[in-house]
């Protein structure tokens, strides 16, 4: 077995939404300042700011929030938590976005938001971005201390806010909304997780036979034949080509050398090829014998070296140290590339995190699908058809209340708009009962191409430094 060369990637279509249709209950967005923004700053350990922003309808607002480093000792240690805030009506529901990472959302509105002509928090992760404690206690980097960061962060904002909220994300962003949920489980009327993931092993085999089935054959076999191509034929070629982009980029390889970099990124090819992009790319898909630059652009689209950069090792060390205290991680198998590879596992240790945890043998993530089996309620959870993270879903059980809905053929960018008629109404018809507002899909489609999505692309190399530990 080759082992585990990638790792989890978001690629998250938030974008702009429309005006806010229908009578705004509040002053609009460019008159609320003061009421708002005192409102606000009242709340115990907030600090509010107005922001500009190109969204129509909607006032934007930065929150700093001071959270305990242990929520087991609040008067001990602190940090600030950023969050943003897309104001639009105080009786409109309220969707709580959570990335997972740093808050690279803002103020762009999720598909929930614009579905619902909702508000919107994006709560940055604990320990990522700006909201990183100094020093750094890594030990409080738990899935329940950032569902206690959560549920504090919703307390204080439903004094203010009276409608339903919603808490949701993608990919991470899902998993932490559903951990939230099994530590609070009162505390949103429902959660709708996307694309989100379990894995129960530090690697979790399940997902090695499900990308086995992703695609049709020739195109899965297209993209296996070019990374065999990449690994035996063109190295060399990849290699320079990475060093250029640095000279010109400015990326630094001084903990992942370049060598390891571009094998990890080849080695990574076909599941970023099925999460980022899928089949509608399949019909682009160069021939191995293709020039050099040619397949150096395909690769540098769909797996980039630069992924393995220092500065994208940096952001990333956090997420590794959940990966291997807590959440797993896939192993994806790629027997095919074995007998091309160069690197072993102690070409990767500079990419390890500076505290690595020990793992907890799965029990975290058990607890959870223990939790969402048995007592999960008001859950709505979207998959991609062909998304690689999908082998390692959420079983519903005896949850309550809930659906589990696929799009067909989706990727890691699957939403509720992609879901078939039958499926996509099911899924609109929960949300209005649970929230009390009829979603307005036109409003959430109208506009959905107008900006690219944010996407966090995570270095393939550092879970392979996690091996090498």
């Amino acid at each position: 077995m080759l082992g585990m060369r990638v790792l989890l990637a978001l690629a998250i279509s938030g974008v702009v939404s429309l005006a806010a249709c229908g009578d705004d209950g509040d002053a609009p967005p460019d008159a609320l300042g003061g009421d708002l923004l005192d409102r606000l700053n009242a709340l115990p350990g907030v600090t509010a700011e107005e922001r500009s922003t190109s969204t129509p309808g909607y006032t934007y607002i930065r929150l700093a929030i001071t959270q305990p480093v242990d929520h087991d000792d609040p008067d001990g240690p602190t940090f600030v938590q950023h969050v943003s805030l897309l104001h639009k009506d105080t009786r409109a529901p309220m969707v709580v976005q959570t990335s997972g990472y740093w808050d690279y959302y803002r103020d762009f509105p999720v598909e929930l938001t614009r579905l619902l002509a909702a508000n919107q928090i994006s709560i940055e992760h604990r320990f990522f971005g700006a909201s990183r404690p100094e020093p750094a206690d890594w030990s409080k980097l738990t899935i329940e201390q950032m569902a206690h960061d959560q549920h504090a962060i919703i307390a204080a904002l439903r004094t203010i806010y009276d409608g339903a909220f919603v808490t949701t994300g993608g990919s991470k962003g899902g998993m932490t909304a559903v951990y939230h949920r099994r530590f609070f489980p009162d505390d949103v009327e429902a959660t709708v997780p996307y694309v989100a993931p379990l894995s129960f092993g530090a690697p979790d085999p399940r997902y090695e036979a499900f990308l086995d089935t992703i695609g049709p054959a020739a195109c899965r076999q297209g993209i296996r034949d070019l990374a065999v191509e990449l690994l035996s034929n063109r190295r060399a070629a990849m290699e320079q080509r990475t060093r250029d982009d640095a000279t010109a980029q400015g990326h630094a390889y001084t903990r992942i050398a370049v060598g390891p970099a571009v094998e990890s990124s080849i080695a990574s090819l076909e599941w970023a090829f099925w999460q980022y992009y899928g089949v509608g790319l399949c019909q682009q898909l160069p021939p191995t014998t293709a020039s050099d630059e040619d397949l150096w652009q395909f690769l540098s689209t769909v797996s980039p070296p630069s992924d393995n950069s220092d500065a994208s090792i940096d952001a990333f060390e956090p997420y590794y140290y959940q990966a291997y205290a807590q959440l797993g991680f896939p192993d994806t198998g790629g027997d095919y590339l074995a007998p091309h590879v160069e690197y072993g596992d102690e070409d990767y240790v500079g990419a390890l995190p500076p505290v690595v945890p020990t793992y907890d043998g799965g029990a975290a993530m058990q607890d959870i699908d223990q939790w969402v089996r048995t007592d999960g309620a008001q859950l709505l959870f979207v998959y991609g058809e062909w998304d690689p993270w999908t082998g390692g879903q959420f079983e519903l059980g005896d949850a309550r209340d809930s659906l589990r809905l696929t799009v067909a053929q989706g990727s890691h960018a699957a939403q509720i708009g992609g879901l078939a008629s039958a499926d996509r109404e099911a899924a609109l018809g929960r949300l209005a009962a649970w929230t009390g507002v009829t979603p307005t899909p036109a409003a959430a489609r109208a506009r959905e191409i107008a900006i690219a999505p944010p996407v966090v692309r995570v270095p393939p190399a550092m879970l392979r430094a996690l091996r090498a530990r």
